[in-house]
Formats: structure tokens, C-alpha cells, sequence
């Protein structure tokens, strides 16, 4: 199973609803698909990292930054949220109106996406 993981650039820190919701797909042993843009991208890593979970895969734009995964480069923005949305079985959005959010929110069914509202 493939999650995508996307959410707001305006997150400063994870609440605990998150963390928990983070675990749960990490305790299903699924692949996640994640970008590494500020904000939920790059404080999920951060946090993924720390619980050495395995099974990350980032997709990025050029800017190497993988924080010790894998790094899949797709070419520019949007492109790496159209690959995640394509190869993604589900997805756990993190969303306060932020339009980047919305619109992955609609590359997905709706009964496979599971949003945390900050």
C-alpha cells in the first residue's frame, strides 16, 4: 500500500493528532510518498527520520533534499504531486485552505483520502 502524504507549507510543528495519524500508516508498514517542500513535507520527514521508518520514498523538483531517503525527481511543480496522486493508494492531507493542498485533494477519490483539518 502507497500513502501520499501532503499537506499545508504553513504547519510550524506536528500536533499530536497528526504524529498519531503518521503512526498508524507506519504501523500498516506502507510506502509513503512525500515531497520535501517546507511546512508538513519537511517536519513529516523530520519526524520519520527520528522514528528510523524505513519505507519513504521523497518527490521532489532539483533541490536533493531527501533527509537520507530516496529521492525521486519529476521535473517541475507540480509534477511530483501529480506522480504521488497517480502512484498513491491513499492519502493523508494535512489542510488549512492551503490551494496546493486542495488541489491534490482532487486528484484523489474522496473515499481514499483522509484529512486532518489545522
Amino acid at each position: 500500500m502507497k500513502v501520499f502524504f501532503t499537506g499545508t507549507s504553513n504547519l510550524e510543528s506536528l500536533t499530536p493528532e497528526i504524529i498519531q495519524r503518521i503512526n498508524n500508516v507506519c504501523n500498516l508498514k506502507a510506502e509513503i510518498l512525500i515531497g520535501n517542500y517546507r511546512g508538513f513535507d519537511q517536519l513529516a520527514l523530520r519526524y520519520l527520520r527520528s522514528i528510523e521508518y524505513p519505507n519513504v520514498t521523497v518527490y521532489e523538483t532539483g533541490s536533493r533534499l531527501g533527509f537520507g531517503y530516496s529521492i525521486i525527481n519529476v521535473g517541475t511543480y507540480p509534477a511530483q504531486d501529480i506522480a504521488m496522486s497517480k502512484a498513491a493508494d491513499f492519502m493523508l492531507a494535512i489542510h488549512d485552505g492551503n490551494i496546493s493542498v486542495t488541489r491534490n485533494l482532487k486528484r484523489m477519490p474522496s473515499q481514499k483520502i483522509r484529512i486532518i483539518r489545522v
